[in-house]
This record gives structure tokens, sequence and C-alpha cells, in this order.
């Protein structure tokens, strides 16, 4: 599943709804924000979410690459990739199947 553009509070509900469709159909659902432009804390929250929904099912959730600069830079201020958090640093930082 790619993610395009800027993605806010303000249109979630959509990639909500996309995510949780490609988690259901998928095997390995994978994430591409190599065209995501802006996010804010909900697009991470979200991503967390769908990561951890697709481990309880047994599925492997991956991004496509690791997150870009601009995207780490949120993730640290949103402390998600604080100390001891070893499989967010994995997911987010080596685009790591979780």
């Amino acid at each position: 599943m790619a993610v395009r553009d800027s993605i806010n509070i303000q249109v979630i509900e959509g990639i909500r709804t996309a995510m949780l469709e490609e988690i259901q159909i998928h095997e390995d659902p994978e994430l591409d924000l190599s065209q995501l432009q802006d996010a804010d804390l909900s697009f991470l929250q979200l991503v967390e979410a769908a990561r951890k929904s697709a481990a309880a099912k047994g599925k492997r959730f991956r991004l496509a690459a690791p997150a870009s600069p601009h995207l780490v830079s949120l993730l640290e201020r949103a402390g998600f990739l604080a100390d001891g958090n070893a499989q967010a640093r994995q997911f987010w930082l080596e685009g790591g199947v979780q």
C-alpha cells in the first residue's frame, strides 16, 4: 500500500480503512512511504496500531523502505524511538518485518 502526500488527523480515517483492508487481504502487508510528504502524530499511531494488529493475526507487516529523515524526526519527538523499544526501532529505521 502506497501512502502519498500529507497525512493528518483530517484524512486519517480513509487511510485507516485502507490499511485494515491491506492487512485482511495480504499475508505480508507492506507500507510504502516513499511518496509521503508530511505526517502528524495520528499517522504514526495508526501505523503502530496496524503493525500490532497484523502481528496479532500472525501476519508480517513491513515498510517498503526505512523511514525518511523527516519521519524519523517526528518519531523521535513523539517518543516512538525511545531506548528499549528495539522492535519499533527495527521497524521504522530498517524497514523491518514485524
